[in-house]
């Protein structure tokens, strides 16, 4: 099995969370916390591949890794 890797952003904005991936367009979602927010988008970018899959357009393959691999990057606070 393959994976699509993006970077997603998560931001408080209005009383509410918005995490978006800034590489895939369309891709955003909302929620009243941040793991709502990117449980949403994962939803969302789910939609948009398989409607890509349909449309058979490809993509990057530097954004493609294989079932091996899992990579995440998590914010950590610096005073």
């Amino acid at each position: 099995m393959k994976f699509l890797e993006v970077s997603i952003i998560v931001e408080f904005e209005e009383d509410i969370y918005i995490a978006r991936c800034p590489v895939i367009q369309g891709a955003f979602a909302e929620g009243e916390t941040p793991e709502d927010a990117v449980k949403e988008l994962v939803d969302v970018l789910k939609m948009i591949l398989e409607y890509r899959k349909e449309r058979k357009e490809e993509f990057p393959e530097d954004m493609i890794i294989d079932a091996n691999k899992i990579i995440t990057s998590l914010p950590i606070g610096m005073k």
